[in-house]
């Protein structure tokens, strides 16, 4: 069993979510409460470790009513220090991260009150993450991720929705929504159908989409 999943993503007209110096603030206010509005709909929010290294959120929810979900952070590696603001609320915060790790490893985590959900040994296992966030109640998840975390979600069939925002910008080169090296473009993609759209402030539009396939069944 697994989660329903949403990515949510703001970029550029060509595709990109920050540019190549790292510059990212791509939302308007009313793209801004959209995402709050989401992530007050949601039971875990999901960002991969870059995300948390270069802007460290603390993806609670603030432009909307609504409680605050679990703030998941997929970090393999363990580059995310413990004093991450998504482990400000202990029980809260969680790390996925690889089974290899010790407790003594973990420490500094397990000490701010994060939860640890291990998945994979020597890489780390989506499928079995998301499948143990279902187990801790989570039953509706979003992304916030990076282009690998994106990707990777997208190319493991874990993702029912996806909801992007295009802002009126055009920065020629960056950081791409998707970015991993899972699919072809002819035999292996990412098929979506269309549901709805939508100008949320002058200028940007925002898309949402039904992932077709690859989908793994709930």
């Amino acid at each position: 069993m697994r989660p329903y999943t949403i990515i949510f993503s703001t970029e550029t007209v060509d595709g990109r979510i920050a540019s190549r110096t790292g510059y990212s603030r791509l939302s308007c206010l009313e793209d801004l409460r959209l995402l709050h509005s989401l992530r007050a709909w949601s039971d875990a929010v999901m960002v991969g470790a870059n995300t948390v290294l270069v802007d460290n959120p603390s993806l609670t929810v603030r432009l909307v009513e609504g409680r605050s979900s679990y703030r998941v952070v997929v970090d393999p590696s363990l580059r995310v220090p413990p004093s991450s603001r998504v482990f400000d609320s202990p029980g809260r915060g969680v790390l996925v991260t690889l089974s290899k790790w010790s407790s003594e490893d973990l420490r500094g985590y397990i000490e701010r009150g994060a939860v640890i959900v291990r998945a994979g040994f020597e890489r780390l296992d989506l499928c079995e993450a998301v499948a143990k966030l279902y187990e801790m109640g989570v039953r509706r998840l979003l992304v916030e991720g990076g282009g690998v975390l994106n990707c990777t979600m997208l190319a493991e069939g874990l993702v029912d929705e996806l909801r992007v925002t295009v802002a009126p910008y055009v920065f020629g080169s960056g950081v791409s929504l998707a970015s991993c090296e899972a699919f072809d473009g002819g035999n292996s993609r990412v098929e979506l159908a269309l549901t709805g759209y939508m100008e949320v402030c002058p200028g940007w539009v925002h898309l949402a989409y039904r992932v077709l396939r690859p989908r793994r069944l709930l």
